[in-house]
């Protein structure tokens, strides 16, 4: 049956209406849909902007002890350096008398007098001591060794004895003490006048005719052939003005041939490892090298 224009005038209004509010409900919900599609990708492609990172789960009571020191490291951290020995001496009969407690393994007794100057040769050139004292350091098994002090501007120096060469620093006196801080944990390290030795050395002993493989430790004025004990004598005086058996250099020499001739049953260090008949004139040359190297020749 036809529709008649009145009812198709008014069914024509109804759905225009319908059709704009349907186009403001589409104007309205898009934006919001679009932009939660929107957030919804960002989220995926890349996380949240500022997420915090999930916590970690806590440990097992239960866990593996190495799995821990994994993350927290050893569980026995290295023993510090122990501090330097204080050292007291007090005045006795024209001299100074004390300890400085247990050093080197022992609680020897210093005694020490004032003296012109140090007698076992120069430790460096660029700096003059200030003050020198001489004397004696005893304990149970070795009495009377003999001792020296050197003190510069500031109150640091090095005390000489006959286990190492140790820094003396912050020394002070009055008319009743003489103190200082001793740091008998660590040798004092070679000089540019230890370097001098070492080469002075290395010269001495460049050839097989001035190499004496026979050592007994005597190094004679005269000699014209020289183990390695007696090559780093000779060449300690003859740059130094005197000799010390503990002097950096030598000690330098000595570490090297511990390391070189680690498990033998040497007693006298240099003098054994020069008679060695395994050992050859380019190792005893190769260890003063090393030494050099070690110094940053």
């Amino acid at each position: 049956m036809p529709i008649r224009p009145a009812r198709r005038s008014a069914t024509l209004a109804a759905y225009v209406l319908l059709t704009v509010a349907g186009a403001c409900l589409l104007v309205l919900v898009a934006p919001q849909a679009s932009a939660s599609a929107s957030e919804s990708a960002s989220a995926s492609a890349s996380g949240p902007a500022f997420a915090p990172a999930p916590a970690p789960a806590p440990a097992s009571a239960s866990a593996p002890a190495s799995a821990s020191a994994s993350v927290s490291g050893p569980a026995f951290a290295p023993a510090p350096a122990p501090a330097p020995s204080r050292c007291e001496l007090h005045a006795h009969a024209g001299r100074w008398v004390g300890s400085c407690g247990r050093i080197v393994d022992e609680t020897p007794t210093l005694t020490l007098a004032p003296a012109r100057s140090i007698t076992s040769g120069v430790w460096r050139r660029d700096v003059q001591p200030s003050a020198v004292w001489a004397g004696t350091m005893s304990d149970e098994d070795a009495p009377n060794l003999p001792l020296e002090l050197e003190v510069y501007a500031g109150g640091w120096g090095v005390l000489r004895t006959q286990y190492g060469w140790f820094a003396v620093s912050g020394l002070t006196q009055s008319a009743q003490a003489l103190r200082f801080e001793l740091d008998a944990a660590r040798e004092v390290s070679p000089s540019a006048l230890d370097r001098e030795i070492l080469e002075h050395a290395a010269a001495i002993l460049s050839s097989e005719a001035a190499w004496n493989r026979a050592d007994n430790r005597k190094c004679a004025p005269a000699a014209t052939s020289f183990s390695l004990y007696c090559a780093m004598e000779r060449a300690t005086i003859e740059v130094t003005g005197a000799f010390h058996h503990r002097r950096p250099a030598l000690e330098l020499v000595r570490q090297i041939v511990d390391e070189r001739a680690a498990g033998r049953p040497y007693k006298h260090r240099l003098m054994d490892y020069n008679n060695d008949p395994t050992t050859r004139l380019a190792d005893v040359r190769g260890v003063i090298a090393d030494a050099l190297s070690r110094l940053g020749r």
